[in-house]
């Protein structure tokens, strides 16, 4: 019996010293993943090596969270194929990065997870045919070598040892956590970054990642309370304007953020002969305008656009978190649109662009919109070389959602022409000197009108070119320009504000004081102290409030509801169909390329048509079938059904 006990003990012995060899293997081979990924992300060996040794700690951390997706093989039999498996999936990612930096400066965060069926749309545009086939090639030359390993790997025939697999795993999660821990106590690594693109310079791609898919939304500020929220209302805010609408006396409200635009002139490498933006520059001289401070550079136009929208910096949300992609997804936002229809404005969004990109269709309606007109709801729309579709569009858009209201109207546009992949740097500049050319036809289209107009021009990020802030004249990455055309004679100032300000800044040259975070940053604006930390914690405590918290600025109940969101300003009509042997025809208004004609809700391909009129070939008809005209993009998403007209059946 003292024998076999002993013989057991051994036994056990030798298993964990087994166990212990394999972690030491798999620390190895995860520091040479964390190798692989680092000199994808930064594309040289020399890179590479001030990173190692600039940094070693940062270094070990992510060779550590690297590590820890493999301690799942301590409870397997097929131990070769799951750390293969693992090796693949990260190799993966750290190749989406490396990809990725060379279309975008923002890396890959786990939110970009989220828009891979948008990815997907757009690969026709950011890579050749022949770059495409290769890829697909990859994922099922990949597919067959997982297939391969399944079948070819070999399998320990011994029984898993939970006891002795859970203690190895243990202790080593424990040295992983607090090493993570202890780095991020010590300042090792932050847990908030300010410049995304830097923080995985600085701190790595695995430990970014990760913080970027576990850090979202807004941390509970330390101090949080209904006290708390009504200091900052005593103190923080503007007082509300007593505003009374009239028809006349207040402005329409136009906002147009145009896609990567900005001053080419500011980086300091150009050779260009003649000013693409003329008109731009024209207005910048003679009306409101400035830097415009914005969240992102090479990408991220939504999250700009979340910023103008809401008031709200993106500073206190996980590194790289699209707010449209997560909190408001299910929760509604105080927002400009909001704040306006509490002044009887009619509140719409323009976008030349699918309506579900960013999911836009849904987003919309948590942030007051009455209505939005994407490009399925478009007419007459031009493409560019690279696929964009023109902005000039943009302005027959803008004028007839004005006409469809009787008062006063704020318009909120996204452009996106300028929209990358480009060619060249001369290309990036023939669309901008084209998109000056639509601003230059929107404002005379406004000025015609003669009705008080406050038109707000930005630009939503830098575009995606490998320049670095010292080349710039502004020393900036992450600045454009605004400028604030008005036929209201509105002073000359010149004023630079972060984008999460521009909206507010807009209402105070108007003397209008309306909206929770409108007021408060115009109380600051006018003090002069956006720069303080006193600012930012108050910013957070609102932030968190309305969003995340009791929302005890509106007294603990949200006085916002999500809109029942109009699709287009002019309607589609489907009068009369005609069931023929071999396709069917629907006769009507206002069709266009996205119109589909559905068999019982299910779109059949409709090739032909008119504005007047759709046919699907080759659709046989059975009798009882409901036959209806929808609005569908290329994700398949249906936006809206035509109404039905005289003679619809």
């Amino acid at each position: 019996m003292i024998q076999m006990r002993q013989w057991g003990i051994e036994e056990g012995n030798l298993r964990m010293k087994r166990l212990w060899k394999l972690l030491g293997q798999l620390v190895i081979l995860a520091l040479l993943v964390n190798v692989l990924i680092e000199l994808l992300s930064r594309k040289s060996l020399t890179g590479l090596f001030h990173y190692i040794i600039g940094s070693p700690l940062v270094f070990l951390l992510n060779t550590l969270l690297i590590l820890t997706p493999f301690l799942m093989t301590f409870f397997t039999r097929r131990k070769v194929f799951l750390a293969s498996i693992v090796v693949l999936s990260e190799l993966t990612m750290g190749i989406a990065n490396g990809i990725l930096l060379v279309f975008r400066t923002t890396p890959f965060t786990a939110s970009d997870l989220g828009l891979f069926k948008y990815a997907v749309s757009l690969l026709t545009l950011y890579l050749t045919w022949w770059q495409i086939m290769l890829m697909i090639a990859a994922f099922v030359a990949a597919g067959v070598f997982c297939v391969i390993l399944w079948r070819k790997a070999p399998v320990e025939q011994e029984k898993i040892h939970v006891t002795e697999s859970v203690c190895v795993a243990a202790v080593s999660m424990t040295v992983i956590w607090g090493s993570l821990n202890l780095a991020m106590l010590s300042g090792i690594v932050a847990l908030h970054f300010g410049n995304i693109g830097q923080a995985y310079e600085d701190y790595g791609f695995a430990y970014c990642f990760a913080n970027s898919a576990f850090n979202t939304g807004i941390e509970k500020p330390e101090v949080y309370d209904s006290e708390a929220v009504a200091v900052l209302e005593k103190k923080d805010f503007v007082p509300a304007n007593p505003y009374s609408l009239k028809e006349h006396t207040t402005p329409n409200i136009i906002m147009v953020q145009l896609e990567s635009f900005f001053d080419p002139t500011l980086w300091e490498n150009h050779t260009l002969e003649k000013d693409p933006i003329p008109f731009y520059r024209f207005l910048m001289k003679n009306f409101p305008s400035g830097y415009l401070s914005v969240p992102s550079v090479g990408a991220g136009t939504a999250n700009t656009e979340f910023e103008c929208i809401t008031g709200m910096n993106l500073d206190f949300f996980g590194p790289g978190e699209y707010p449209y992609k997560t909190v408001l997804q299910k929760t509604v936002c105080e927002s400009m649109a909001f704040d306006m229809k509490n002044l009887g404005y009619k509140t719409h969004a323009i976008h030349n662009n699918e309506a579900t990109f960013y999911d836009r269709h849904k987003v919309f309606a948590q942030l007051g919109f009455d209505s939005f007109t994407p490009i399925e709801y478009m007419y007459d729309t031009e493409r560019n070389p690279t696929g964009w579709c023109r902005d000039k569009v943009l302005v027959g858009e803008i004028e007839k959602t004005l006409d469809s209201s009787l008062g006063q109207d704020f318009i909120y546009t996204i452009s996106v022409q300028g929209h990358g992949k480009y060619p060249s740097f001369e290309y990036y500049c023939e669309q901008i000197h084209e998109m000056d050319t639509f601003v230059k036809s929107l404002v005379w289209m406004l000025k015609q009108r003669k009705e008080p107009t406050v038109l707000v021009l930005y630009g939503d990020h830098l575009p995606g070119f490998e320049w670095t802030q010292e080349e710039m004249k502004n020393r900036s990455l992450f600045q454009t320009e605004y400028v604030i055309w008005n036929n209201l004679d509105l002073p000359n100032q010149k004023m630079d504000v972060e984008a999460y300000q521009l909206t507010s800044h807009v209402l105070n040259l108007l003397d209008i004081h309306e909206g929770t975070m409108a007021r408060f940053h115009q109380r600051h604006l006018d003090r002069g102290d956006t720069s303080t930390e006193s600012y930012l914690d108050a910013m957070k405590i609102l932030e968190y409030d309305i969003l995340y918290g009791d929302q005890e600025v509106y007294g603990g109940n949200m006085p916002y509801h999500a809109t029942k969101l109009e699709f287009g300003i002019t309607p589609i009509i489907q009068r009369t169909t005609l069931h023929q042997t071999d396709q069917i025809i629907v006769f009507g208004e206002q069709f266009n390329a996205y119109s589909k004609i559905c068999v019982d809700g299910k779109a059949v391909d409709t090739p032909y048509y008119q504005e007047g009129r759709l046919i699907a070939p080759n659709v046989p008809y059975k009798e009882g079938e409901v036959i209806t005209v929808q609005q569908i993009g290329r994700d398949k998403v249906s936006l809206g059904t035509a109404r039905k007209g005289a003679g619809a059946r």
